[in-house]
């Protein structure tokens, strides 16, 4: 009879505790979707409030545009490579981002000339790299033109863009 009731004690301690743990495990669960959610929602709300406009995106462009031009007249062809990849990438995001910008349209004329930069990257000349950054240079005008931004007249850079920046490769 000892033997019996001990074992049913076990038996109902077990399954007191059983449902305790699941208790606890439920309440995990929902303590960890509630968080996931609010992870959710700030990243919605960031998405939705935090979003850098077109002009933003074209001055970060013509920042990338500045140190494009330095690191090709001064032979640095990987810092070239990264600065044409940036153009694209930064493109690539108003494209994006700004959906309900009509100019943004165009934007896709940029990357014929940036192909060009990026050949004369590539064969690391310096000539063909001059004449690709012009025709890459017109180009951006060509697309302010069109939208009638014709104001802001992109130009070859007399001073780099970031003077805290070594240009030409270390000797």
């Amino acid at each position: 009879m000892k033997k019996a009731a001990f074992i049913s004690l076990v038996i109902v301690g077990l399954m007191v505790f059983s449902k305790c743990t699941r208790s606890a495990n439920e309440q995990q669960l929902q303590a960890l979707q509630r968080q996931v959610q609010q992870l959710q929602d700030s990243l919605q709300f960031i998405r939705e409030h935090y979003k850098p406009g077109l002009g933003e995106l074209m001055t970060t462009i013509q920042y990338n545009h500045g140190k494009l031009w330095f690191a090709g007249i001064l032979h640095n062809w990987p810092l070239a490579n990264f600065e044409i990849g940036e153009i694209r990438e930064t493109a690539r995001a108003a494209q994006e981002i700004e959906t309900d910008r009509p100019e943004v349209k165009d934007m896709p004329m940029l990357y014929p000339a940036l192909d060009s930069v990026q050949a004369a990257v590539d064969a690391q000349d310096e000539k063909r790299f001059r004449q690709a950054f012009s025709f890459l240079t017109t180009t951006c005008n060509n697309c302010h033109k069109a939208n009638h931004f014709a104001f802001n007249i992109i130009t070859v850079p007399t001073a780099p863009p970031a003077t805290n920046q070594q240009y030409n490769l270390a000797q």
